[in-house]
């Protein structure tokens, strides 16, 4: 158990589909950044009646972007033009001549089906042709027709098989002309071969086949089918529906660098030998397997056999995502050469292994992702697809169910070199040994289910780690040996603790983010702000969606980096956090929490902070309070608008007695001034009257402590009659009840007790309740019933709602039971609040306050998933005793 905690808290993966989408996203706003810088220096221009962007470059000459203008012809272009762009547009022929120094032509995506008569005759200069998606037949190129491009280094011609049921044929002796290509991309027809003529392409480094931008559809990759392209780097075959690879296919490629086989999903990991034979005579360097097996069936293994040819290479990325991996051969990862430096297995149903442990001893790795197990294969593609994949042979399959004793011995050793005992600040730990070389760790999404216990980590190079949306419930800690970790994401782990000590060594900590957990109960205990005591470096900490109510004064104490702060969407009804020190802040997001307002102290410091940084404060929905009692605040925020994002939709609360428009809060001031000036003088003279009234004082004293008094005189009458139901065991000086717990519950959630707790408290777990409606005796006093019943109680259950809150009847039954707590039991815990959902926005009592601050409540799960856990939870407090 502690070996797979260490494991799960350390084997890292990341969202990759989420990564891939915000990688995709990131980059295509940078492309319309670009874009739109590029546009800034660009102008209308004309070519006969077409009218085209231009943009000036170096001696005299334009690049014309004549794209997306429903052109059906070829403009004249000016001599000077040497760079142009026509794509998608309804071009069917290239019928005008180019101008002669033109280095760049885009024509994807026209009607381009024939290149006759020679359409890039002269064209010496062209080093970029694009002719992607123009349905034009290589079957039906001639010789002479790349002739004169002796400058060209990239052809695309993805996307114009129309029919891949009809025959085409690439012919090496018209591709030949081009000397100087360095990149080819080219659909892969049924049964492609690349001829002789391939041989005098000496320059020809990069060939992409991909279905993916364009058609592939051969089936089969033989020896040879490389010979007369000796010089490739780059080869790309993905999604080519391939079923066969023979053996060494790609190792007579002496300087090939990069594979992809992705997406040919009937190949399997059978097929990997074969793949990788004779790999260690090329230069290989990165590797793609991604999605090679089917979308759906039982998991898959790796085994050892399938990387034993890599072991000699000097490979250093390897991704095998989407391939229903499940689980890895011990010793299978071991076989990768120290030379690795990336490895991906995203996006599979990985489960916990002894391989697991092959992962921390590469020397070299550093980004290490296995993230987003276990989703579910796509709907409805892996219903209806049709794919067996190459599976290993029965031998092979029945050889991998015996382990031998020297595997087991070996492991063990392992075992020993992954966790060992270290001495860390005094004390003997264990610590799991991480490649030095390692920098980011990927494990969101991938099922971790545990507590962050005491361990260390020999982890020196590591500087980021992603955990988010997994079930950590417990960070427990200290962890030992994070001084150098960066970025850390333990976002939406279902956290309920957070221990004081568990970032007590994470000194160089710069971005945290700790959003959608449950972490407020903890953060409210930490007084003296130890629990980010040691975060010294911290720039950037997200506590969003915590259910925070309380944080001391000291939280943040030693934050002096700190540049944002968010902490929307919690309970915080007060700021008492200390801001004066930091001098990097720039944002603290409190939306949507039930602030009223900012008392003088925070004012001040607040204040102080505007003066010297660009601080923004976001107080979007809350509970401003509009009062006489908040006059001085709004004022003040009021001053210092600009320093408050969407100030003008601030709004006041319900309880607020007086109007406040936040779009027009000159003349709001104003009036409240006024407003409250007049309440002033009324006020002073009945502070004066009161003076006098000493009745007035006593009365007030009366008020603040009826329900101590009320308790003192019950007790008081009650020496002078039969105590009943409770009595004390002389012998074990154990008191006894005659019930287990007394329900108290608003009239309105009769239905609840009668179909919900009777039934799991009394029926299912044996307890015996006083129910008011069921057991309340006849003719017996109001306070004497609900005092009997207290006392007559081993607990007291109060459910705790809106109603409930409005109740006299009920508030009188929860203050009588927590005084019975303070003044009989001694411990606050013989109380205990069942909070309904229906409470959050409801204002509660000091008493009720009180309880909760001693966290002597339960919440009431809104998902119907957590009400088994939530009833055992009661069972077990009903029936804990107390000191």
């Amino acid at each position: 158990m502690v070996i797979t905690t260490y494991l799960y808290s350390l084997s890292a993966h990341i969202r990759m589909a989420i990564f891939s989408v915000s990688l995709q996203t990131a980059l295509h706003l940078l492309v319309i950044t670009n874009a739109t810088l590029i546009k800034k220096g660009w102008d209308t221009c004309h070519f006969g009646s077409v009218e085209c962007e231009c943009q000036k470059v170096p001696d005299n000459l334009l690049k014309v972007d004549c794209s997306r203008r429903q052109l059906v012809k070829i403009p004249s272009f000016y001599s000077n033009v040497t760079w142009i762009d026509l794509s998608n547009n309804h071009i069917d022929n290239i019928s005008v001549g180019f101008p002669k120094i033109v280095g760049y032509i885009d024509l994807s995506g026209n009607r381009i089906h024939h290149l006759d008569r020679k359409p890039f005759r002269g064209l010496y200069n062209l080093k970029s042709l694009n002719l992607e998606k123009n349905g034009i037949n290589t079957s039906l190129m001639y010789k002479g027709l790349f002739a004169d491009l002796h400058s060209l280094t990239k052809l695309n011609l993805k996307g114009n098989i129309q029919d891949q049921f009809k025959r085409t044929i690439i012919k090496d002796d018209v591709f030949s002309e081009l000397i100087s290509l360095q990149s080819l991309k080219i659909d892969g027809p049924t049964n492609v071969t690349f001829g002789k003529g391939f041989a005098s392409l000496s320059r020809l480094q990069k060939l992409d086949l991909s279905g993916i931008t364009g058609n592939c559809s051969f089936k089969r990759i033989s020896q040879n089918m490389f010979l007369h392209m000796p010089r490739l780097i780059y080869v790309d075959v993905s999604a080519c529906d391939i079923l066969d690879i023979e053996e060494g296919a790609f190792g007579k490629l002496q300087y090939l660098e990069h594979l992809d086989v992705s997406h040919n999903k009937q190949l399997g990991f059978a097929s990997l030998p074969n793949i990788t034979h004779n790999l260690n005579n090329t230069s290989i360097k990165s590797l793609r397997g991604n999605e090679m097996n089917c979308l759906s069936g039982i998991g898959t293994k790796i085994l050892k056999r399938h990387f034993e040819n890599l072991k000699h290479t000097n490979i250093s990325e390897i991704y095998f995502e989407k391939n229903r991996l499940e689980q890895l051969e011990p010793g299978a990862l071991r076989l990768l050469p120290n030379t690795i430096d990336i490895i991906s297995f995203g996006e599979n149903k990985l489960t916990q292994g002894r391989y697991m442990i092959d992962f921390f001893f590469f020397r070299n790795i550093r980004v290490l992702n296995i993230s987003v197990q276990l989703r579910p294969p796509p709907y409805p593609e892996s219903i209806f697809e049709t794919c067996t994949e190459k599976t290993d042979n029965f031998d092979s399959a029945l050889k991998e169910l015996h382990t031998p004793k020297e595997c087991v011995k070996e492991y063990q050793a392992s075992l020993n070199s992954f966790i060992y005992k270290s001495w860390w600040h005094g004390k003997i730990i264990g610590t799991i040994i991480v490649p030095k070389t390692l920098e980011v760790i990927y494990a969101n999404i991938s099922r971790f289910y545990g507590i962050a216990p005491e361990f260390g980590i020999n982890a020196t190079g590591l500087r980021e780690i992603y955990v988010q949306d997994n079930f950590f419930y417990s960070w427990n800690g200290p962890i030992y040996g994070v001084e150098n970790i960066e970025i850390a994401d333990v976002s939406n782990n279902y956290c309920s603790y957070i221990s004081k000590s568990i970032m007590k060594y994470a000194i160089g900590l710069r971005i945290l983010k700790a959003s959608k957990n449950n972490i407020g109960k903890s953060l409210a205990t930490d007084a003296e702000g130890e629990i980010f005591e040691n975060t010294v470096s911290l720039e950037f900490l997200d506590l969003s969606y915590n259910n925070i109510f309380y944080l001391s004064a000291s939280m943040f104490k030693n934050m002096q980096k700190l540049r944002t702060l968010n902490l929307q969407n919690n309970q915080l009804s007060s700021w008492r956090v200390k801001v004066d020190h930091m001098k990097n802040m720039k944002y603290i997001n409190l939306k949507q929490n039930k602030l009223t307002a900012f008392d003088k102290k925070s004012r001040v410091s607040f204040g102080n902070l505007f003066q010297l940084t660009n601080l923004t404060i976001d107080l979007s929905e809350n509970q401003l309070l509009c009062s006489c009692d908040s006059k001085e605040f709004l004022e003040w925020i009021t001053r210092h608008r600009k320093h408050f994002i969407n100030f003008e939709y601030y709004e006041c609360s319900s309880s607020s007695s007086h109007k406040f428009n936040f779009s027009d809060p000159d003349v709001s001031a104003m009036l409240l001034r006024k407003s409250c000036k007049s309440y002033q003088t009324i006020y002073i003279v009945s502070s004066i009257a009161a003076a006098f009234l000493s009745s007035i004082i006593i009365g007030i004293t009366l008020v603040k402590n009826k329900w101590k008094i009320r308790y003192v005189v019950y007790k008081f009458k009650q020496r002078f009659r039969k105590h009943k139901g409770y009595f004390t065991n002389f012998q074990s000086g154990t008191p006894c009840y005659e019930y287990d717990a007394m329900i108290s519950y608003s009239p309105k959630e009769l239905s609840f007790v009668l179909t919900d707790v009777i039934p799991r408290l009394e029926n299912e777990a044996g307890f015996k309740l006083y129910v008011k409606d069921r057991d309340e005796p006849v003719g017996t006093p109001f306070g004497e019933t609900i005092m009997e019943a207290i006392q007559n109680s081993r607990r007291v259950v109060c459910l705790v709602t809106k109603s409930y809150l409005k109740s006299k009847l009920q508030d009188y039954e929860l203050n009588m039971s927590r005084m019975e707590a303070i003044e009989d039991r001694g411990n606050l815990n013989f109380v205990h609040l069942i909070l309904f959902p229906d409470v959050c926005n409801v204002s509660i009592s000091i008493q009720t306050l009180d309880l909760v601050r001693q966290e002597c409540f339960t919440e009431y799960p809104e998902e119907q998933c957590a009400l088994d856990d939530f009833w055992e939870r009661l069972r077990s407090i009903i029936s804990k005793e107390f000191l």
